[in-house]
């Protein structure tokens, strides 16, 4: 094949990825709003999504509307998302899933997270610049990890002074 011939063909392969990504762009826009601002309410200019209403079944909801979610995250891994966009987005879904099983509290936090808006205003920014700095995305990964294991070390801490207590009153 010709040099020209390839460079005659090249731009159709470009297209048709992107023509793919466009659809699943506006699949995951789809989504997203289903899950996050399909449901007006009247009086307060708030709209809630089908994650929020699942929400409120207890266990089961937050469980489901978390694996609905992750959907979203697999989709933006499908799309060519670097890793740390796509581990910030997974940060974002489980953060939501975390709090949501937490009665009351979550069913609050659904209404003001919207964590599949986030991810996909998460999507849109590194699909529009794709040569932009990750640094953001590295801060929102590791931020919480690093909450997580301080807690952990807290709570290890605890029961370790716990025990210790409790073992000294009676030595």
């Amino acid at each position: 094949m010709l040099v020209r011939d390839r460079l005659r063909t090249q731009p159709r392969i470009l297209d048709r990825r992107d023509e793919r990504r466009a659809r699943s762009l506006a699949e995951v826009e789809s989504l997203a709003w289903l899950l996050d601002s399909s449901i007006p309410l009247p009086g307060i200019g708030r709209r809630l999504g089908i994650d929020a209403l699942i929400g409120l079944i207890p266990g089961f909801g937050d469980v489901a509307g978390g694996v609905i979610g992750l959907y979203v995250v697999w989709r933006a891994s499908r799309m060519g998302l670097p890793g740390i966009v796509v581990a910030r987005m997974l940060v974002t879904t489980l953060v939501d899933m975390a709090i949501g099983v937490i009665p009351f509290l979550g069913d609050v936090f659904d209404f003001w997270f919207k964590s599949n808006a986030r991810n996909l205003t998460i999507m849109r920014r590194h699909l529009q610049q794709p040569d932009r700095s990750t640094r953001d995305d590295w801060v929102a990964v590791l931020l919480p990890i690093g909450a997580v294991i301080a807690a952990l070390a807290l709570f290890g801490w605890l029961v370790a002074s716990a025990i210790g207590a409790f073992f000294g009153l009676f030595s």
